[in-house]
């Protein structure tokens, strides 16, 4: 009797891990869902107005889960065109053209959202930003600049008074010069004007009053013999800001860099 039963024991065991396989055999794999993927969630371009030919840029997408992943493109912006706008991935990468067209458009940043959408995908949609920086023109850039004419005192002394910290740029012909050797501090004068009394000037101090260095050996150096020879009668363009010195617009030149011949 007891081995009758361990038999019948044994079998009902085997007869449940049986009926327990066919049973979970019969339940279907659940499929991990699409996932929506993107090579770059956002791209930069530095480009100058009116530039045409601009290259286009590449936005990868991809399913990185499972089955099908069925997506589309839209963006928000008339400059931006997108091709294809529509596409299915099992893995592979699916290369979007993005195309700019920025004629017409004048210098400024302009932001555009491409969303990636897909049915039955948790995160859609996704979005991919586009930062467009605009440059003005060499031209423009030129043209904004403003060149103030060496002798309109009136304006100069102006700037001079409401902007002491501004930096401006001054045009004109240098008509006489002066090393003023003996005088404190060494100046080199360069005068816009002849008499200079009541003109612009620009002074070139022989030692920077803050450091032991030598501006005016700066100044020999990419100048030669000497600025105050080197400038005389030519048309310049210097930088800086204005100071007002007994009652008079300067510019205290402390780099070489501040000036330079034009044309």
């Amino acid at each position: 009797m007891i081995k009758r039963g361990r038999c019948l024991f044994l079998l009902l065991v085997v007869a449940f891990l049986l009926a327990s396989a066919i049973v979970a055999c019969g339940e279907p794999i659940p499929t991990p869902s699409p996932e929506i993927s993107v090579s770059s969630s956002s791209f930069s371009l530095n480009v100058r107005e009116g530039e045409s030919n601009l290259s286009s840029l590449i936005l990868g997408i991809w399913n990185s889960g499972g089955g099908i992943l069925n997506w589309s493109v839209s963006d928000d912006a008339s400059w931006l065109s997108l091709s294809p706008t529509s596409g299915s991935s099992t893995g592979e990468v699916d290369d979007v053209t993005l195309s700019l067209n920025i004629f017409g458009m004048t210098a400024g940043n302009c932001v555009a959202i491409i969303a990636i959408s897909a049915s039955g995908v948790s995160s859609s949609p996704e979005t991919v930003i586009i930062n467009l920086a605009i440059n003005p023109s060499p031209v423009e850039e030129e043209e904004q600049e403003q060149i103030i004419n060496a002798l309109d005192t009136e304006l100069l002394l102006d700037i001079g008074y409401d902007y002491p910290e501004g930096i401006v740029t001054v045009e004109g012909f240098i008509v006489r010069t002066y090393y003023a050797q003996k005088s404190r501090g060494k100046p080199t004068f360069l005068d816009f004007h002849d008499p200079y009394e009541g003109y612009f000037k620009c002074v070139i101090w022989e030692e920077d009053k803050q450091s032991p260095e030598r501006i005016r050996d700066n100044f020999i150096e990419a100048f030669p013999p000497d600025p105050g020879t080197y400038f005389l009668n030519k048309k310049v363009r210097v930088e800086g800001s204005i100071v007002i010195y007994h009652g008079d617009p300067e510019i205290i030149l402390s780099d070489p860099s501040q000036i330079w011949v034009v044309e």
